[in-house]
């Protein structure tokens, strides 16, 4: 079933009034999240942005122990270049590369304190539970569904 467009709008709506202005669009790869996401760019001038440009050099030269710490705010910086009302977050897979010692999804709730954030995730949302495939691993991450807004598409 497609997810209406409005219905993501509205849902960015209320959760620009949380202190983590965080909106997730769930679905297995191939589901039509970036598309959904470039037709919002498109008819709301939304950002559109790839993770990988969050992924920055200077985060790239740091030594991997001190990325948890450094990478939000270098993020949040290059977010805030971006200049826009809300940010469209697809390719969030890079995320959860190994060699970048980051932990995805409190770096994700974390830039949503300063950036409203639609954030495609791929995977599935079942029982409270983000799941994720990645490289033939599963990543689960734990969430309480009150605390954000998680749009499923199927």
């Amino acid at each position: 079933m497609a997810v209406p467009i409005q219905h993501i709008i509205e849902s960015v709506h209320d959760a620009s009034r949380k202190p983590e202005r965080l909106s997730l669009l769930v679905g297995r790869p191939g589901s039509g999240k970036s598309k959904i996401l470039r037709d919002l760019a498109a008819m709301r001038g939304w950002k559109y942005v790839d993770a990988r440009i969050l992924i920055t050099d200077e985060i790239l030269e740091m030594m991997p122990k001190a990325r948890p710490q450094q990478a939000p705010s270098i993020m949040s910086e290059a977010l805030t270049a971006l200049k826009g009302e809300v940010i469209l977050l697809d390719g969030i897979e890079i995320l959860f590369t190994p060699v970048l010692n980051l932990d995805p999804m409190p770096l994700i709730k974390q830039l949503s304190r300063k950036h409203t954030l639609v954030v495609a995730w791929p995977g599935d949302y079942t029982e409270g539970k983000l799941v994720l495939d990645y490289n033939g691993r599963t990543h689960y991450c734990s969430i309480a569904t009150e605390e954000l807004s998680v749009i499923a598409i199927n």
